[in-house]
């Protein structure tokens, strides 16, 4: 029997889903990064739609346009026209991909993309739209347009949320500012952010990102939870490789999540799972109305089945996890001299 602590999470108004999602992976898709291996996200992919339904909500898979050019959408769109009358709920995202138009936001940019990202994935609608970018030209003369067009989808059925990406961890206060204008007037159904162990929630002064959602009423989405499979025993150096520094800094900061690592694998286990299980309950507990998505193909995550979570970590156990990955960051801050950027485009 699932946790009552695991129930499906109201993420927007009409929109309930599986506290753990899955994610078609974000750091995978950088301009730097390796060409995925398609094969392996495939198969996790497909562990992980098998897994969901049940309980009165689904899966939510979490994917984006701009990764690869819709190369990440069409593979998830493989796995959903494979199992035809599957119950996940899928969100994707807008803003990067510019095509011929002058601007990823101009015109009815944000629509033909749309109508692009649906045909992707063998969907009639999204679960959630977010905007990804921030940038909404000189003097955010799309802006306002733009509203207005993810608003009509919504009502037209489209689309069911609005998402809004949110600031990341010691995002600079030029850049909370400007977010928190965004949020004023885009008026989002669900935020989007990343944060783990290693990189917490955005600090926007008297509250952090997860509290300011919850009392606004608004979903969170929590991507990269597992810091890019690090928290689940994977190679430090991809939790890293947002930190700028010299190969000694690397060097120290790879030490200190491999310590910290260890001491949590002495406390509740060794397994990629068992270390998991601990990087995404202390998340799921602390943000009762956040949904995280784990990337698929990095891990087996027990095919991202709810059940591989166990039961709910004590206050005390929260409290030693809290200072290991405190004491990591202490010495990934004092070697890097500053967080890393997670800001978008101000």
């Amino acid at each position: 029997m699932t946790p009552s602590d695991l129930a499906p999470r109201r993420l927007a108004p009409d929109l309930m889903v599986h506290p753990l999602g899955v994610s078609s992976g974000t750091s995978r898709w950088a301009p730097n990064a390796v060409q995925p291996d398609d094969a392996r996200l495939l198969d996790g992919l497909r562990r992980a739609l098998e897994a969901g339904g049940g309980e009165g909500a689904a899966h939510l898979f979490d994917t984006a346009d701009g990764h690869r050019c819709g190369h990440a959408e069409r593979l998830v769109g493989k796995v959903l026209k494979e199992h035809r009358g599957h119950r996940a709920q899928v969100a994707s995202k807008v803003g990067r991909v510019q095509g011929s138009a002058p601007h990823p936001y101009a015109g009815p940019r944000v629509r033909h993309q749309l109508e692009q990202t649906l045909e992707n994935l063998y969907l009639d609608e999204l679960a959630l739209y977010t905007l990804e970018s921030w940038d909404f030209g000189p003097g955010d003369r799309y802006l306002d347009p733009v509203v207005e067009q993810m608003r009509a989808l919504r009502d037209l059925g489209q689309i069911r949320a609005i998402g809004l990406r949110g600031p990341g961890f010691r995002s600079s206060s030029r850049s909370i500012r400007r977010f928190l204008d965004l949020f004023d007037r885009i008026c989002p159904d669900v935020v989007w952010t990343q944060a783990s162990g290693l990189l917490p929630l955005a600090d926007l002064g008297d509250e952090d990102l997860g509290a300011f959602t919850a009392r606004h009423g608004v979903g969170l989405l929590i991507a990269s939870p597992l810091a890019h499979g690090a928290l689940a025993g994977g190679c430090a150096d991809r939790a890293l490789a947002a930190w700028r520094g010299s190969a000694d800094h690397a060097e120290a900061m790879a030490s200190a999540v491999t310590h910290g690592l260890a001491e949590l694998a002495g406390r509740f286990g060794p397994s990629s799972d068992a270390l998991a299980r601990v990087a995404l309950r202390f998340i799921l507990q602390q943000v009762p109305n956040a949904v995280v998505v784990a990337g698929a193909g990095d891990h087996q995550l027990a095919g991202h089945d709810l059940h591989f979570l166990g039961q709910p970590l004590s206050d005390h156990e929260l409290g030693v996890i809290d200072s290991v990955f405190s004491r990591i960051r202490t010495v990934m801050i004092q070697h890097e001299g500053r967080a890393p950027s997670m800001e978008v485009n101000a």
